[in-house]
């Protein structure tokens, strides 16, 4: 499965309002998951604002 530049949606688990959008294959290799994993998958990551956008580590299955 092939998903190079394909988008990933997630929101915050403390509000859902908050979504934001990720490359899926990036997001697939921070949590050591197969790409094909990532539809339902549950994660906790930390988020720090940054001059451009938001800074994310840590990536944990959750």
């Amino acid at each position: 499965m092939e998903l190079r530049g394909a988008p990933a949606l997630y929101q915050a688990a403390d509000d859902p309002s908050r979504t934001r959008r990720t490359a899926a294959d990036t997001l697939a290799r921070n949590l050591g998951v197969a790409p094909a994993a990532l539809p339902g998958c549950r994660y906790t990551c930390w988020e720090e604002p940054a001059e451009h956008g938001v800074i994310q580590s840590g990536f944990e299955p959750a």
